[in-house]
């Protein structure tokens, strides 16, 4: 087998290792190539930088001498203009060519030139210039042109032979670019071939020994992965691909295994929504219980779930059950808590516990379940606000354990219960307390309102009688103690008004005396925008449920006279599945919140407070809707 393994790779490597030296010596031949290319492109750059160089000299040369001989000629004083600017740049142009010579024959030839150019302008064309403006006869003679005639021929010819230098470089590059581009055809070619045979060799040989049994792997991969993952692969293949084959099976054999475990965790999950939706609903503790031992039950394919709170004489308490009926523990069934035996052992340590064999369970409740048949049991602690409060038991009557994670899927749902079951005491407590302040808020009202119409009402009425009577008695000689009397009556009047009206708004007194009905009627008498009623009550409602509606309307229609700019105001009560349902709607602009303004926010504490709801519907432009349900049945307890 070694050898058969070590023939594989060494004739990959043999294979791969030809493939990159004729691969490897193609290129080496191109980078040769390019580099040398690159290099006649630079010889070529050079040459006609040297050839624009030379043509500038040339150019500026011929510029002075024609300049020059046109003054002569003319006399044109415009010509010596150019001629200066020529022979001003001359010096720069052959500066130049010599700064951009590099090799020895170019910087003699450009040196040369230089020297005649400097010649040219230094010993010939400057004096001769000189001596024809001073009106020297003798520069303008046909010598001295001819003098200068030489000198640029003389300039000329070098450059010439400078070009002709350069050309000579620039076609030797040509050449051996030539030849290197018929080793280039002939690298590439070969290059080609010997690639070509290499590869169709390789890929025989892959065939052969890799591609078909790689295609049976991935004809088995497309099985498992169109979901059978039972799928598994006959192991006859040697070396790597024989490995393959038994890696694909522990790889099929792990998702399935996965496969499995995910589906546990996402169906535990959807149960932990489904429970955790309940809490946050608000449900009572008892349907969340009894709603996880059912889930329980299901996904950890037990018999039987039992939900147990611990009460304080050290018994248990069964709040919540699901299958096993056998084992004669319905809901509400209560049993010591002693001896060995899951409950009794959570409540001892806190911690999750399980007996995998019942034959060795004590207690009460141990005996009790054995003689039912129970073999075998896990339970998980419950928490509420850092106690202890009970414990969720599973059990089973089959010979096989638990699971060993049982535990811990108990577990993941003791926090969901001890949550539900804290929200709602503490939910129950806030309402209780809620409830308990706005009775003492009414009872404080009517005792207000008893007050201010038998005492202060009642004194004040009588001091108006009083105040009558000695009114009677002042003589008629008196008239302006007379009239005084009778403004201090008519103030004590006024004031037994304002005082009954304080007492109305208080407590109405015929809310207390008369019911909902009339009360709603004395508001829409009193209101100062239109009110429809439409009150459908057939009998009296609990004091509380009265009440808070009462307020609701009041400040309803306050609201609707003061800030909604309505004209038109519809009332409509009536009681629907034990709830007393109260909807004010006006005709106003709308816009009002909900948790803007203190008469709002009061109203809604005060419905909230009874277990009701109060919803406001208000588009701006479209009116107020204001819509509250109170429940009958918790008012009245």
């Amino acid at each position: 087998m070694s050898r058969t393994r070590g023939g594989l790779i060494s004739r990959m490597v043999l294979a791969t290792g030809a493939l990159l030296l004729i691969v490897g010596a193609a290129f080496g031949v191109l980078l040769f190539s390019i580099n040398e290319q690159r290099t006649t492109a630079r010889v070529t750059r050079h040459a006609q930088q040297v050839f624009d160089a030379v043509g500038d000299v040339e150019r500026l040369a011929d510029d002075a001498q024609t300049r020059q001989v046109q003054y002569f000629v003319t006399g044109d004083a415009g010509y010596v203009a150019d001629w200066q600017v020529a022979t001003a740049d001359l010096p720069r142009a052959t500066e130049h060519l010599e700064q951009i010579a590099t090799t020895s024959q170019e910087r003699h030839h450009a040196e040369r030139i230089a020297q005649i150019s400097r010649s040219f302008v230094d010993d010939y064309s400057m004096p001769v210039m000189d001596a024809a403006r001073r009106g020297d006869p003798n520069a303008r003679d046909a010598a001295t042109m001819r003098e200068g005639d030489r000198r640029i021929a003389e300039l000329h010819a070098e450059a010439q032979t400078l070009r002709m230098t350069e050309r000579q470089i620039v076609d030797t590059s040509d050449a051996r670019i030539d030849r290197l581009v018929q080793q280039e055809i002939l690298a590439v070619v070969g290059g080609l071939a010997g690639s070509a045979l290499v590869i169709a060799l390789v890929g025989w040989y892959q065939t052969r020994v890799i591609v078909q049994p790689i295609r049976r792997v991935a004809a088995m991969a497309d099985r498992l992965a169109s979901g059978d993952l039972s799928t598994r692969l006959p192991e006859t293949g040697t070396v790597e691909i024989g490995r393959l084959e038994r890696f694909f099976n522990v790889m099929a054999a792990s998702l399935e295994r996965g496969y499995r475990e995910l589906t546990e965790r996402v169906e535990t999950q959807i149960a932990l929504r489904r429970i955790a939706t309940l809490v946050a609903r608000g449900v009572p503790p008892a349907e969340v219980t009894a709603a996880v031992a059912a889930e329980l039950g299901q996904l950890i394919d037990t018999e039987s779930v039992r939900i147990v709170r611990y009460e304080p004489d050290g018994t248990g308490t069964v709040v919540a059950a699901w299958g096993g009926a056998d084992l004669d523990l319905p809901v509400g069934a209560r049993m010591p808590l002693d001896g060995r035996n899951v409950t009794a052992m959570v409540l001892r340590t806190g911690k999750p516990a399980r007996i995998d064999d019942f034959t060795e369970a004590t207690g009460v409740l141990g005996t009790h379940l054995r003689e039912r048949g129970l073999r075998a049991a896990v339970g998980a602690p419950i928490h509420v606000e850092g106690r202890l409060w009970g414990v969720v038991a599973s059990g089973t009557a089959c010979e096989e354990p638990p699971a060993p994670n049982a535990e811990a899927r108990l577990a993941e749902y003791t926090d969901l219960i001890g949550t539900a079951i804290a929200n709602t005491q503490a939910r129950a407590d806030l309402i209780a307390s809620r409830s308990r302040f706005v009775l003492a808020t009414d009872q404080a009202r009517r005792r207000i309102e008893r007050d201010l119409h038998d005492g202060v009402q009642q004194r004040l009425i009588s001091l108006g009688l009083n105040l009558r009577r000695i009114q009677e008695c002042v003589p008629t000689d008196l008239p302006e103690l007379r009239e005084e009397l009778s403004a201090v009556v008519a103030g004590l009047t006024g004031t037994v008004d304002d005082v009954r009206e304080l007492s109305r708004g208080v407590h109405p007194a015929i809310l207390s005396e008369g019911g909902l009905r009339p009360a709603l009627r004395a508001l829409a008498r009193r209101s100062g925008v239109a009110v429809e009623l439409d009150v459908r009550l057939d009998a009296r409602l609990p004091e509380p449920v009265e009440v808070a509606a009462y307020y609701v309307v009041a400040e309803s229609l306050t609201n609707a006279a003061k800030h909604a700019g309505a004209t038109v105001v519809s009332v409509r009560a009536d009681v629907d599945d034990h709830q007393l349902r109260l909807v004010v709607r006006d005709d106003g602009v709308g816009g009002a919140e909900a948790g803007h303004g203190s008469g709002l926010i009061g109203l809604a504490d005060r419905v909230e407070a009874l277990g009701g709801t109060l919803t406001l519907d208000s588009p701006r432009g479209g009116g107020t809707c204001l819509e509250v349900r109170l429940p009958l049945d918790e008012a009245a307890l």
